[in-house]
């Protein structure tokens, strides 16, 4: 007797085993495509700015301030536009397929910048004063600004697709696969194309720019979104700006249960801002750049094989349940990396010291990443996803600003009251205990709350 072939829901959509086999498999070619291509920007325009004299200051509004205001501004509102659209491909892929030409002509713009900035100089009146090099770098700004416009709309809305046609119940085995092919890529890039970044820029934005054209297109054919409500009468008539801002800022910022979330978010940004130190604490300890490097690629290959063992975790307990315990966790450890405060050690010892303290942070960080995107998609309502990450982001954005302005004086007080040594880096720590435990006190009121609705998935 034929026995009825299981299957998997999410909201209208139905799989079987073979077509969620297929889902994952188009959802993680997509991914892959789109990580090189978001690896390509952050490691090789540096460069080619650095290569062309321009300033610090150029090289900051280029690479981190315009983007940063384009995501504190396109981020929301392409979000808020999301979660309300209707449409027959659904209401996340539209956003990333009517922008992928205008994407992918972007970084080929940027892969050519360098012979455009030529042509420009050559017909601009030499009146002005520009040498080729400047032409270049305003190129290069002009053309990053509108591949980071475009950017922002896949950005804002890739991540919310996965909420949208994946079965709850596999959110935490996908995204642990997912963040495996995010590390592969990682490593594929850093091993075989970095190491071209300064002479083979073109080839290299190219072939980015076409992987991503061909792999994201096929992702948006072969992936297909359900049947979403429609909007309310009262959701219709909110079409005017205003009212519209009006809107995500009572949905938003009115709810105390969701401004825990937006607070422990907050507080782990504040805590995580000192990060960009660490190579300093580490070698104040007295460890080299090959040390460091081996720790962090040791770290970086047992992450992706735990993380997918982490992700079924979280499926299995709940991932708001499982974060609370291993940031519990992760704050008891924290004080491991006080040490350094207290003793100096030959470096060969402080080496294996900063292997043991590695190790036994290792799993509790591996289940950190593994919970958080499968505890906002499970925590924020399915129907507002988009927006309330967007809220979330803001906010996040918003604290690693002022965390990072305060960080910055700490570290200055620091280093003035050692006189101007290293040994002011072995704080970064006692900064991160502080604002973790301020994070941690929200994200238990989150969880008190979350146990007491009368129905949580």
């Amino acid at each position: 007797m034929r026995t009825e072939e299981t299957t998997y829901k999410v909201g209208t959509l139905t799989y079987t085993k073979m077509g969620l086999v297929s889902l994952f498999g188009w959802l993680l070619w997509g991914d892959f495509c789109f990580q090189l291509m978001e690896s390509v920007n952050p490691a090789i325009a540096p460069l080619k700015l650095r290569e062309l004299d321009a300033p610090n200051w150029a090289i900051a509004l280029i690479m981190v301030t315009l983007p940063g205001i384009l995501n504190m501004t396109v981020c929301p509102w392409v979000s808020f536009k999301s979660d309300r659209h209707r449409g027959p491909l659904g209401r996340r892929i539209p956003f990333i397929l009517y922008t992928l030409p205008f994407l992918t002509t972007s970084l080929l713009l940027l892969g050519f910048s360098e012979q455009i900035g030529h042509a420009l100089h050559g017909i601009l009146p030499a009146s002005w004063g520009l040498s080729a090099s400047a032409v270049i770098i305003m190129c290069i700004g002009v053309f990053m600004v509108s591949f980071k416009f475009f950017d922002m709309f896949v950005n804002s809305v890739f991540w919310y697709l996965f909420n949208d046609v994946v079965p709850h119940n596999f959110l935490g085995r996908f995204l642990g696969l997912f963040r495996i092919v995010s590390n592969l890529e990682s490593m594929l890039f850093n091993f075989f194309i970095f190491k071209y970044a300064e002479t083979h820029m073109t080839e290299i934005y190219v072939g980015a720019a076409l992987l991503y054209a061909v792999g994201m297109g096929l992702m948006c054919w072969k992936v297909k979104e359900g049947k979403y409500p429609e909007p309310t009468e009262e959701e219709k008539k909110q079409s005017g700006f205003i009212a519209q801002v009006k809107v995500y800022m009572v949905e938003c910022y009115s709810q105390p249960y969701f401004w825990n979330l937006f607070l422990c978010t907050a507080f782990w940004a504040v805590a995580g801002t000192l990060g960009v130190f660490n190579v300093f604490l580490q070698k104040s300890i007295g460890l080299d750049l090959a040390q460091i490097g081996m720790i962090g690629g040791a770290v970086s290959f047992m992450n992706m094989l735990l993380t997918y063992p982490a992700g079924a975790l979280g499926d299995r307990f709940h991932p708001l349940r499982v974060l609370v315990y291993v940031k519990l966790a992760n704050l008891l450890l924290l004080p491991l990396s006080l040490i350094w405060l207290f003793f100096d050690f030959p470096p060969a010892t402080a080496f294996y010291i900063s292997i043991c303290i590695s190790a036994v942070n290792l799993p509790f960080a591996v289940l950190t990443e593994a919970m958080m995107l499968p505890m906002y998609m499970r925590v924020m309502p399915l129907e507002r996803y988009g927006q309330f990450c967007s809220a979330n982001a803001l906010l996040r954005s918003v604290a690693a600003i002022v965390g990072s302005f305060l960080g910055g004086l700490f570290m200055d007080l620091m280093k003035h009251l050692y006189n101007g040594s290293d040994y002011a880096y072995r704080f970064i720590p006692l900064w991160s205990i502080i604002w973790s435990a301020i994070a941690l006190f929200f994200l238990w009121r989150l969880y008190q709350d979350w146990k007491k609705l009368p129905v949580h998935d």
